[in-house]
């Protein structure tokens, strides 16, 4: 059964992250820079919460907040959940689906190590779907590799 772990090792492990009292225009700056949807806030202890681009519609544009003096602090999601290496695609899939998060930090011993997408499991689950139609195709036209 594959797990985060296995996701990990086929992706950039670098974990964006910004410290708190990060302007949203400086976070959205690394987000731009680096081409991903979310920065993960720390402080000194650790991870405090997560950044995305749909807290930037919902929490600054729509708002009309000025987004050179708004703290990231202000606007960013605390309620997040973090995974580990050993958990498995379907736990996390379970998780993204009913939590509705797209954005899933992984730890492990309490250091950020990662980070798992909802894109991540879809390509993963792709890929798993792939080989077992290309196994059953050659099952069935008799190329059976034993």
């Amino acid at each position: 059964m594959k797990t985060v772990r296995n996701i990990l090792e086929h992706k950039n492990t670098e974990v964006a992250t910004v410290p708190i009292g990060t302007t949203i225009r400086q976070a959205v700056k690394v987000m731009a820079k680096m081409s991903i949807g979310s920065v993960l806030v720390t402080d000194n202890k650790g991870l405090k919460g997560i950044f995305t681009e749909r807290d930037v519609m919902k929490r600054v544009v729509a708002e009309n907040m000025d987004p050179d003096t708004t703290l990231v602090d202000n606007v960013m999601s605390t309620d997040i959940m973090t995974c580990s290496l050993d958990d498995t695609i379907e736990e996390v899939s379970r998780f993204i689906t009913t939590a509705r998060k797209r954005h899933i930090p992984v730890t492990e011993k309490g250091k950020l190590v990662g980070i798992c997408t909802a894109g991540d499991i879809m390509a993963s689950v792709l890929e798993d779907r792939t080989i077992q139609v290309e196994h059953l195709k050659n099952y069935i036209q008799g190329n059976v590799i034993t």
